[in-house]
């Protein structure tokens, strides 16, 4: 058994994307392994501001 992380990054909530995602998991749970769905649409990242606070 694996863990299988899908990282979507689609803007849109239930897009094309999510749909392949979720059936990519159905697959892989009905083999046995163990899914994690990502999306990047939840999470608020930003950019690079070169603050240089990551050194």
């Amino acid at each position: 058994m694996k863990r299988v992380a899908v990282l979507s990054a689609s803007p849109r909530k239930n897009g094309n994307s999510d749909i392949l995602c979720q059936q990519f998991i159905k697959g892989a749970q009905e083999a046995g392994h163990t899914c994690e769905l990502i999306t990047l649409y939840e999470k608020k990242i930003g950019f690079c501001r070169a603050c240089y606070a990551c050194f």
